[in-house]
């Protein structure tokens, strides 16, 4: 685990964490007894986590635990999640047997990852690996394909976003995606702080700027859901 430390610090770091903020979150989410020392002992190597802890990090930051461990350099779960999804899609013959188990979930179309851009309404049925929804019911998950490159390089333009249905982000600083006023909607990393009155749309790629959205606008805007996914095509068969 020697690159969990450093991984965790930067994690925490980015979202904008104190030492003592991140174990009042992860203890009141997970029920937890994390002290600010012991993860400053993490942080520097000086203790190894249990597979547990490893795990909820990995939950509240919203990245693989291998990711957490060193073991892989993107966050998300990537892998090779394009192929399945392109043979679980794929007409087969009548007597084919199947390697998965498959669950049917609504697609949404193109989503932004920029400003000021609208979504596809016309929803589809598309079949994914039920592995990738552990236990949760179908319903409560969604596809879309990101438009647009202001999420670039974690979320590229053609990726396609498995996403869980969801009203609040839960902590400030998740990926998820947000309908704004005039059927505007976009992907972009959400922030706020508890009992202000605003919210900050944050792309990755430093070309685009944040955008605020406070007062009477927030009355317009809503959480549709959070990214839990990316499937990603590199190379053609």
């Amino acid at each position: 685990m020697a690159d969990f430390g450093k991984i965790l610090k930067n994690l925490r770091i980015e979202n904008g964490y104190s030492l003592e903020s991140l174990a009042k979150t992860y203890n009141e989410r997970f029920g937890g007894r994390l002290n600010k020392s012991t993860i400053s002992r993490y942080e520097n190597g000086l203790q190894e986590p249990i597979i547990t802890v490893v795990s909820n990090f990995a939950r509240l930051f919203d990245v693989s635990s291998d990711y957490l461990l060193g073991n892989v350099s993107e966050p998300f779960f990537r892998l090779d999640n394009a192929r399945i999804l392109r043979e679980v899609n794929s007409p087969r013959p009548d007597d084919a047997t199947d390697d998965y188990s498959l669950v049917t979930i609504h697609y949404a179309g193109p989503v932004a990852a920029h400003f000021d851009a609208t979504p596809d309404d016309a929803y589809e049925q598309r079949t994914i690996p039920a592995e990738w929804i552990g236990r949760r019911r179908p319903e409560d998950f969604f596809l879309a394909t990101v438009s647009g490159d202001s999420m670039y390089p974690q979320f590229q333009d053609g990726d396609e976003i498995l996403c869980l249905r969801c009203s609040d982000m839960g902590i400030s600083g998740r990926i998820g995606i947000m309908l704004l006023g005039g059927g505007e909607a976009t992907v972009k990393r959400i922030e706020y702080k508890t009992g202000e009155d605003w919210i900050d749309l944050v792309p990755i790629n430093p070309e685009f700027k944040p955008r605020r959205i406070e007062g009477v606008d927030l009355e317009q805007c809503r959480v549709v859901g959070r990214i839990i996914k990316v499937i990603r095509t590199v190379d053609q068969i």
